[in-house]
């Protein structure tokens, strides 16, 4: 057994010399055996002299046994051995488990009676495997090997550092069987010590065990600092304050080891959990009520969450701009779920909503060219805050459980107050419209009959136009917007003003070429004719190519499936491409779906979004993207005042929810009667009626409500049109920014810092994309880098303010101070921010 070992190591090694020291000299045997197999067997005595020389020179290409009759030196007595350095350098073959152990990972004999202590546990593969990190010279001690094992018996797979083995050990505490399982482990190898003074150092406290009791203890003085970290100073009414930690640095640790733990897979559940439970002898409520809301918590409990949510709810009408501002606040919290979420989602939007309409004491204007001016800058951001909150309310309204009583009034006044908003506003408007006998001729806006003129006239270059039925204009001021956060986008969105009827038949036959249209009464419709065509889907392609003829129509569903070179293909061989879009009314007109309609109104855009940036693709810098005409959406059930009689006519008759066509109307009607050869450019005797401001016509069959068009709600009329034209070169004049907090030092190790884009993203000011860290006077980062693309549309200065948190590194925890700079990233040789900054702070890194 001893020579096969001694044979297969030296064929296994690039060493020549194998030591072996025989304490009761039973291997002796063996030796012929070694040497039969070619390798030289030397026995050392006090031969070393010679013996030296000869391995030098006589036997420096030979594989040799250096045989000791003796038991190895040991403690003091090696460091006189003659061989010590040959030792070190070649092969000492020991045959006992742990000898092995050492030999085969090459740990150092100081290790030995360590090694041997736990070698229970490292005599196994699989954990061998585990500890695969730690098990290499280099980085073989006491406590990386104790902080391994900690790792194993807490079921890692790997060696895990001492935050991630506290919150293990934390989230034991919630199982009782597994908690006294590892603190028996662990108190078996002496492992319990380490922990217990693991967390000693990072909550300052004395706890001798690892217990419930003292994990309680623990968890109360981490819930408590946590909860607080972002207070300055306690108040007199804090009964808790004795738990409070003084030190910075300790505090910044302490965040740091939450943070660790918070980003743990799947485990924001079960700190709630131990935190309520455990921890529970601190009442959060409490914490709320002595610091109020206006302090970022590090921790907020689920108590302190309904808490706000519930102030949220309260206030959201009655101190619109208070909740507003909270809600901006909460947006940004990375932490919350996405139930939370939806709900800040609906009382920012519900506030926002309520914000626009606190600075109209009425929706009476002197002018039509009023409303619309009125509309087009801020009152469709009502339709727009509407449309959100019902979104993001719609997404937890079958969860609110707790909320349930306080949220569904907010929701019904939302609701209200909308309808009321539409009503008051249409009624208004057309009122006004009335007086001036609904004649769109004589309104300075851009009428839609003549969207061809006015948008593609002149045009010598490429261009797709992308109509979008239902488009209404809110939803293209969204559009507008994200696509101004691009840099390179050049865009303009001005409103145009559609006919009435405001459906498709008519708009879709508006935005074509024409110098006129004739209108015919067809069986089911009108029938809308241009140079002798109809305007149908089937013939608008040829209507187009009698203008332009390199020029083709095509369906969103078609086009969108185009690669790259079929794309650029397509647009090679046709200058005007009209691309129609028909999602919004495909799902709003049908009662079945008419409900999903707000909810579709995301695909929309990002649909769009998506076809815009594949057109660029195709090197077509010029889009314009428009609607057939708008909608009314009410998510309330309409009453039955709601709903007026639907006129009755002599002659032909085309009816729909919001308009009727006719020759002539029997009696006098509840709404506006006016010649349709006002709102279009189609000479013809046929009239209109539409009932008053946004009620529906009662109609038989099953027929959806809540959707409608047709009408003359400013909601249905005035559509978008948005020129986008994207440029090759970026656009050099950016927005700009600045520092608007006041910290100039980091006592915690981290610096949060607060940077306001001080103007709008527009087509005069491009976005603008900044790095910025922390440098020390070498130019070495000394905390991590965050990226920022300062790109909002806001007017609000408030929601254009970015908060980001830098993070010493190890070099920045040495240092005294530093440079806070931000630098665009392609110039970073000239820092557009360089403040200095004091750390003060002695941390360590890693306790």
């Amino acid at each position: 057994m001893f020579a096969e070992k001694v044979i297969q190591t030296l064929a296994n090694s690039d060493k020549k010399i194998i030591f072996y020291f025989d304490t009761d000299g039973s291997k002796k045997e063996e030796l012929a055996a070694i040497e039969e197999a070619g390798i030289k067997v030397v026995e050392v005595n006090k031969n070393y002299f010679e013996l030296k020389f000869k391995l030098d020179k006589e036997w420096k290409d030979s594989k040799i046994v250096l045989y000791h009759a003796f038991a190895k030196p040991e403690g003091k007595k090696i460091r006189k051995y003659p061989l010590l350095d040959l030792l070190s350098a070649n092969i000492e073959l020991r045959l006992d488990e742990v000898s092995e152990f050492m030999t085969e990972y090459k740990l150092h004999e100081q290790y030995t009676a360590t090694v041997n202590k736990y070698f229970k546990l490292l005599k196994t593969k699989n954990n061998q495997k585990k500890l695969a990190n730690i098990l290499d010279p280099d980085y073989f001690n006491e406590d990386s090997l104790k902080r391994g094992l900690i790792s194993i018996l807490l079921e890692f797979n790997s060696v895990e550092d001492k935050f991630n083995c506290m919150n293990k050990w934390l989230n034991l505490t919630l199982d009782e069987n597994k908690f006294n399982k590892v603190n028996k482990a662990l108190k078996e190898y002496e492992l319990d010590v380490i922990l217990v003074k693991w967390f000693n150092v990072l909550l300052d406290t004395k706890e001798e065990n690892l217990s419930i009791d003292s994990a309680s203890n623990w968890i109360i003085k981490l819930k408590y600092n946590i909860l607080t970290a972002n207070v300055p100073k306690t108040v007199k009414e804090d009964t808790y304050s004795t738990l409070k930690i003084k030190r910075a640095a300790d505090t910044f640790k302490l965040l740091k080891f939450y943070d660790i733990w918070q980003k743990q897979q799947n485990n924001q559940a079960i700190i709630e959990k131990i935190l309520n439970s455990i921890g529970n002898k601190i009442n959060t409520l409490s914490i709320l009520k002595w610091y109020g809301t206006e302090v970022e918590y590090e921790y907020y409990s689920e108590e302190m969450i309904e808490s706000i949510l519930k102030m949220l709810y309260n206030e959201v009408e009655d101190n619109t701009f208070k909740t507003k501002e909270e809600c901006i606040r909460w947006r940004k919290e990375e932490n919350s779920s996405e139930y939370i979420k939806d709900q800040i989602d609906f009382l920012y939007h519900a506030s926002s909503m309520y914000a626009v309409l606190e600075s109209y004491k009425s929706f009476r204007f002197n002018s039509a060219e009023q409303y619309i001016k009125e509309y087009t800058t801020e009152l469709h951001k009502v339709d727009y805050n509407y449309r959100k909150a019902v979104i993001a309310f719609d997404k937890v309204r079958d969860h609110l459980e707790e909320f349930e009583t306080i949220a569904l009034p907010v929701f019904s006044k939302l609701n209200n107050k909308y309808d009321r908003f539409l009503i008051e506003y249409n009624s208004e408007w057309q009122k006004l419209l009335e007086e001036k006998d609904f004649n769109f001729h004589n309104i300075d806006c851009n009428k839609q009959f003549n969207f061809y003129q006015d948008n593609l006239g002149e045009v010598d270059y490429k261009m797709a136009v992308i109509i979008s039925d239902a488009f209404r204009y809110e939803l293209g001021h969204e559009l507008y917007n994200d696509l101004l956060a691009d840099s390179k986008n050049n865009l303009t969105i001005q409103p145009c003003l559609a006919s009435v009827p405001s459906y498709t038949n008519l708009g879709m036959s508006n935005l074509l070429p024409n110098k006129g249209i004739t209108v015919e009464k067809g069986e089911q419709d009108l029938v809308f004719k241009i140079n002798g065509k109809p305007t149908n889907s089937q013939n608008r392609q040829a209507i187009l190519q009698d203008n332009v003829p390199e020029s083709v129509t095509i369906d969103y569903a078609e086009i969108i499936k185009f690669d790259r070179d079929t794309g650029r293909q397509f647009f090679i061989k046709n200058k005007l491409v009209y691309i129609y879009h028909d999602w919004m009314d495909a799902i709003g007109d049908k009662k079945r779906t008419e409900h999903e309609t707000f909810e579709e109104t995301s695909k929309v855009v990002d649909q769009i979004k998506r076809l815009i940036k594949k057109i660029h693709g195709w090197n077509i810098l010029h889009v314009l993207v428009t609607a057939d005409h708008g909608f009314l959406f009410n998510y309330n059930e309409l009453k039955e005042n709601d709903k007026e009689t639907t006129p009755k006519t002599k002659g032909y008759s085309k009816d729909n929810s919001r308009f009727v066509i006719g020759e002539k109307f029997e009696g006098k009607q509840d709404g506006y009667v006016f010649d349709m050869k006002n709102t279009t450019n189609c000479e013809t005797d046929l009239k209109i009626t539409i009932p008053r401001a946004i009620n529906r016509y009662r109609r038989q069959g099953n027929i959806g409500l809540q959707f409608v068009h047709g009408g003359a709600s400013i909601q249905e009329v005035i559509t978008p049109v948005i020129k986008y034209y994207k440029q090759k070169k970026e656009t050099t004049e950016t927005v700009t920014f600045r520092r608007i907090d006041n910290t100039n030092k980091i006592t915690t190790g981290n610096i949060k810092v607060a940077l306001l884009q001080n103007e709008p993203v527009s087509n005069e000011l491009k976005s603008l994309d900044i790095v910025i860290g922390l440098f020390n006077d070498n130019g070495e980062l000394v905390s991590n880098e965050v990226e920022l693309s300062c790109n909002a549309t806001s007017a609000n200065p408030k929601e254009r303010v970015f908060e980001i948190i830098l993070t010493l590194n190890s070099l920045g925890s040495k240092a005294s101070f530093c440079h806070l700079k931000a630098y665009n990233p392609k110039d970073k040789l000239n820092p557009i921010l360089n403040d200095l900054i004091t750390i003060s702070t002695l941390m360590e890194m890693d306790f």
